[in-house]
């Protein structure tokens, strides 16, 4: 691969293949984007700002190349100072290190990084040395937070079901280790032998043992004598031969040795056999709902616990011991987002329902406080039909502000922001009902005052802040104005109107930009950006998002010769059998294209994003370098937010419904007709379409409806639907967005069934089983011509590799022009997190894919006239 590589490099930096190319630039003029800036990026995350606000702390991740030539990641810890004075500085050099929390006196981070493979969280004092190792969790530890004002520190680590089994916690009785473990007898040893002693009659001392459980003909006895035996029991057969010899016949019990695990022998025996070989997961022995994780098949059940640990005294200026950590939480349930109570010792967190039900049965979560001494957990708030998690404490721990998604519509739900007050002596609120977008986790400023958090917006992810506690000027008779309060504390709610108290967003960010990061102060915020000149960079401003200024250069650097194209929005309408809303689109054209480029210059390139409610525009960052990449070698570049995305409201993302094919199909051709007809240096004759994911589906869906293109990528789609209800760790898609399971309803009628027949079956066309098997794209694969490249990775388990084969197969039967592309050892976001090689290769691909069948002819041949 690395040789392909290197001479596809070579090839693109001396030309575009295929395309018109502008007049030379001069020397000193910018360069486009290459396929090797890929490895030039640096992503940055994590932005922590410390209590004093005089320092924050971002991660930077970055490419590095390997002696081998191969390329692989690295992650760092960078400091810098919100005001300016400091160019930031790396805290970490060799390991990778992310998840950066501050100590309450801002002189103390801790980190996590990997030891042997296993992250562990690590305390460093600033400017004094090596970090401390504070942790050694077989499963790794994660989400650090400093408690008690910092004398202990607070961290996630998963537990195996197994280990809580031994450690005490109750066992519900859904959970076995595994599969029959009850009808299993873990210290299982054979029934105990009897044997008849023999002894002499006077002195009573053993003469011989005669074992029962063995043939007659093994005592060596004569013929003669076995003929003589007609004793019903081989027991009583021995007595009468112990009366011939003038002995007692004494029966003894022997208690035989444990047998080893055995594939011979009883069946417990066999059963501990075949458990030593599930415990080296060779083979995997499945029973639950969710065994599919992202790269492979889940192993035994774990659940996330929390845990506290010292810090060590002398930990600066000494190598003291690690310490031990103490499990605060307990049960067979996973814990997220703890918040600590400093001014009671207990804890706030997220977690699913004890009600008997395995956990992959559960989608409600609730708020619970736990007492970390005793472990115990009892309902702090349950809002039905809501799961809430992302728990997080106002600073002075009177408010607990937290997000909310509806579980009777887990696919399109918007997801909300509640508040609930500490004493519980009020109902909760929703405060984001008449916002209509996804929020993400949200954060205080440390007055109290604000909520922070961003959320996709019409191409972008800009920041906003709610102010709860502002007087609400709009209240009515039917809405009161403040929350009603109840008469004793309540713990469980059932949403109703009362709850709902929009508060408005102020959005603090330009609608193109996407905040990637971020943290806040009263006086001031930093945050990492996303915008069409720089994929990531930190910015700090003060709180209002005034007086920004840029704090780092890690792409900004390099991007200084780059030279960049810059989308250009243009909008239409989308009408559906419900409403008719406005959809985002935007055009790149290349970036040394001429200013008055002839008719029918560059070929199009159609992006279409997965999800399906994901959403594309400036704002977003994993798209950078590929949009910028494939512009740069002149293709026109379209991409758009058809129905089904998010950023536009709950209709407008509900609007797929049981229609993934048809509707968003029309909408992107909308798209890029708009397109073709605005701008003339468009050429219709050389189209090509591309996406990965939902938009795998979209674009075989697209080429089995149309001709129009002149090929096309399918990238980790899923093709035939029924399929991916078994294959794919994503299968809850198939009954939220198509209403049902595959088995429910009828097959649909032959093709050449009378049309009396068909109309007996007219009732039954919107049955799940029928319109999953009418908007799979498996389905009219025989209508598809187009050149097509399939691309899947082989441990891709979120949309299943299976649908890949299918799809290529079926083409491969009916003789169409297909290939397909297997990337080993690679997951689901191959093109977002993978391996790099692997990243630029698929980018390579796609690029050479595409210009076979987009090169200007040179031939002054005239088409056939038929």
């Amino acid at each position: 691969m690395r040789s392909f590589l290197l001479t596809f490099l070579s090839l693109l930096l001396s030309s575009s293949v295929g395309f018109a190319q502008p007049e030379t630039a001069p020397d000193d003029a910018p360069t486009p984007i290459q396929a090797s800036d890929l490895f030039r990026i640096q992503q940055l995350d994590n932005v922590a700002l410390a209590p004093d606000g005089r320092h924050a702390v971002y991660t930077a991740k970055r490419i590095v190349e390997a002696d081998d030539g191969s390329h692989t990641y690295r992650t760092q810890l960078y400091l810098t100072r919100p005001d300016g004075r400091m160019t930031p500085q790396p805290l970490t050099r060799v390991a990778d290190a992310s998840q950066p929390a501050w100590h309450p006196d801002s002189d103390i981070l801790a980190f996590v990084r990997p030891v042997d493979g296993t992250p562990q969280v690590f305390v460093m004092r600033l400017g004094s040395g090596e970090p401390y190792q504070l942790t050694d969790h077989p499963q790794g530890a994660s989400q650090p937070q400093w408690v008690d004002r910092g004398e202990r520190l607070l961290f996630a680590a998963s537990v195996p079901g197994d280990s809580l089994a031994a450690q005490g916690d109750s066992i519900p009785d859904w959970f076995e280790a595994r599969p029959g473990a009850s009808a299993r007898t873990t210290d299982y040893t054979p029934p105990p032998a009897t044997r008849i002693v023999l002894r002499d009659t006077v002195a009573y001392r053993a003469l011989d043992t005669l074992a029962t459980d063995v043939e007659l003909a093994d005592l060596n006895l004569d013929t003669d004598y076995l003929n003589t035996l007609e004793a019903p029991t081989r027991a009583d057969s021995l007595r009468a031969h112990a009366q011939t010899r003038r002995a007692i016949a004494d029966t003894i019990t022997v208690e035989p040795p444990a047998p080893s695990p055995s594939p011979d022998g009883p069946l417990p025996v066999q059963r501990q056999w075949l458990d030593d070989r599930a415990d080296r997961r060779n083979p995997d022995v499945i029973t639950r709902l969710d065994f599919q994780g992202e790269f492979g098949l889940r192993g035994p059940i774990s659940f996330q616990h929390y845990f506290v640990v010292n810090l060590p005294e002398q930990v600066w200026t000494g190598t003291p011991d690690r310490p031990e950590a103490t499990r605060v939480t307990e049960g067979f349930r996973s814990y997220s987002g703890a918040q600590w109570l400093n001014s009671t010792g207990q804890m706030i967190a997220s977690t699913r329902p004890l009600d008997g039900r395995h956990p992959d049965d559960v989608r409600a979560r609730h708020l619970v406080l736990i007492d970390p001494g005793t472990r115990r957990a009892e309902r702090f708030l349950a809002l039905e039909p809501y799961a809430l998690s992302n728990p997080r404490l106002s600073q002075d721990a009177t408010q607990l502000a937290f997000t909310a998604t509806d579980t009777t519509d887990t696919g399109y739900a918007q997801t909300e922001i509640g508040l609930f007050a500490m004493d519980g002596r009020t109902t909760p609120q929703l405060i984001t009902t008449d916002f209509d977008r996804s929020v993400s986790t949200p954060r205080w400023s440390p007055n109290g005052w604000y909520l922070y958090t961003t959320a996709a917006s019409e191409g972008g992810f800009p920041l906003y802040r709610f102010a709860p506690f502002e007087r609400d000027t709009t209240a009515t008779d039917d809405a009161p104005a403040g929350p009603p309060e109840v008469s004793d504390s309540e713990t469980t709610f059932e949403a109703d109107s009362t709850m709902m108290r929009p508060v408005e967003a102020e959005r603090l960010t330009a609608i193109d930009r996407g905040i990637r990061s971020f943290d806040v102060t009263d006086a001031a915020a930093v945050y990492v950006v996303t915008e069409v000149e720089n994929p990531y960079e930190v910015y700090a401003a003060s709180a209002d998002l005034s007086r920004e200024r840029r704090l780092s250069r890690h792409n900004a650097s390099w991007l200084e010769d780059r030279q960049i194209s810059q989308p250009e929005p243009f909008s239409l309408p989308v009408t559906t059998e419900a409403d008719t809303f406005g959809m985002d689109a935007w055009l790149m054209r290349p970036p040394n294209a001429p200013d008055a480029p002839a008719a029918n210059t560059h070929p199009l390139m159609v992006q279409m994003h997965g999800g399906p409610s994901a959403m594309w525009g400036p704002g977003e960052a994993t798209m950078w370098h590929e949009f910028q990449f494939m512009a740069a070698q002149g293709f026109a570049v379209v991409y758009s937010n058809p129905r089904g995305s998010g950023g536009y409201g709950y209709d407008f993302k509900r609007a797929n419904y049981r229609d993934w094919g048809t509707g968003p199909m029309q909408d992107v051709l909308d798209a890029v007709d708009q397109a073709l007809e605005e701008n003339p240096d468009l050429d219709a004759d050389r189209q090509v379409l591309t996406g990965g994911s939902y938009a795998g589906y979209l674009t075989a869906w697209m080429v089995s409806q149309t001709d129009r293109f002149q090929a096309a990528v399918a990238q980790r789609g899923v093709y035939d639907l029924s399929t991916f209800f078994g294959e794919g760790n994503a299968w809850r898609l198939v009954p939220s967005h198509f209403g049902g399971y595959p088995w429910e309803g009828n097959v649909p009628p032959p093709v050449n069934v009378a049309s009396d027949t068909v109309e007996v079956y007219s009732d039954s066309l919107n049955t799940a089983r029928r319109t999953l098997i009418r908007n799979s794209p498996q389905t009219y694969v025989d209508q598809i011509d187009t050149p097509l490249l399939i691309m899947h990775a082989s441990n891709d388990l979120r949309t299943g590799v299976i649908q890949s084969e299918m799809l290529y197969r079926s083409l491969k039967v009916l003789g169409r022009p297909v290939e397909y592309v297997r990337y080993p050892d690679a997951g689901h976001d191959l093109s977002r997190t993978g391996n790099p090689d692997q990243r630029l290769d698929r980018t390579l691909r796609i690029y050479e894919f595409m210009t076979r069948f987009t090169e200007e002819t040179t031939s002054s041949e005239e088409p056939d006239d038929d």
